[in-house]
């Protein structure tokens, strides 16, 4: 009983913190603007980053999984409602791999929120706070090296590494093909479908692939190097 407490502890711990994060910047219509300025502009970034591994037939449906729905740019209410019904049954049920990569997951989901929400308040410092957002390649590399929190920038490309590897073992379990495939129905009837959606493209994208190792170094070096990039730009020469 204490070890179940302690999971959903972890999980709800972990799911509060992005919804709080997401509350926050919904409070207000420039708010949520600023947010999905953000996002997409992330989310374009990645795709131009890893194009490569989008086109392959091999990488694409893992590729887009990460891209689209570990870092979305969609309303996330009903997912966070989803989540928040149904964490006590997931411990419940899921085994403990699972429910670690879910936390994981869940862990990067609330850093992610807060780095973008920080990223939102840096470059508000050098644009009027009534117009909308402009990003560009300069703008936002400067407010990239101007919030720093570097550490906290390598702890989310070490959250990808860990969430890959993770999903990469899930998806080798078939018991865990046929625990998703049975949660299907009741989780339509229970109004939980879109959260068991996620779960299973997730699965799928995964056992696509077979094994994931090079998918997920070349994932994870491209973001150092573009980490580096992004902190040395217009830097001076000694």
């Amino acid at each position: 009983m204490a070890k179940f407490n302690s999971v959903e502890s972890l999980l709800r711990s972990h799911f509060a913190a992005a919804r709080t994060e997401r509350i926050s910047a919904a409070s207000s219509d420039i708010g949520a603007a600023d947010r999905l300025a953000v996002r997409s502009w992330q989310q374009a970034r990645l795709a131009m980053t890893h194009a490569a591994l989008l086109k392959s037939p091999k990488y694409g449906p893992a590729t887009t999984f990460f891209l689209t729905e570990l870092y979305s740019t969609e309303d996330l209410t009903q997912r966070d409602a989803d989540i928040e019904r149904v964490i006590k049954i997931l411990v419940k049920f899921l085994p403990d791999r699972a429910l670690r990569t879910l936390a994981a997951a869940l862990e990067m989901d609330a850093l992610s929120e807060r780095m973008d929400g920080l990223m939102v308040r840096q470059l508000r410092t050098t644009q009027t706070a009534s117009a909308p957002l402009v990003l560009t390649e300069a703008s936002y590399a400067a407010a990239y090296r101007a919030m720093g929190q570097f550490d906290l920038r390598l702890q989310q490309i070490e959250l990808t590494r860990d969430i890959g590897l993770a999903l990469d073992k899930l998806s080798r379990l078939p018991l865990l093909r046929g625990l998703l495939r049975m949660m299907s129905g009741p989780a339509q009837i229970g109004g939980v479908g879109g959260l068991h959606t996620f779960l299973e493209r997730g699965y799928a994208a995964f056992a696509h692939m077979d094994r994931a190792q090079d998918f997920i170094k070349a994932i994870v070096d491209q973001e150092r190097e573009e980490h580096i990039r992004l902190i040395q730009l217009n830097q001076p020469l000694n």
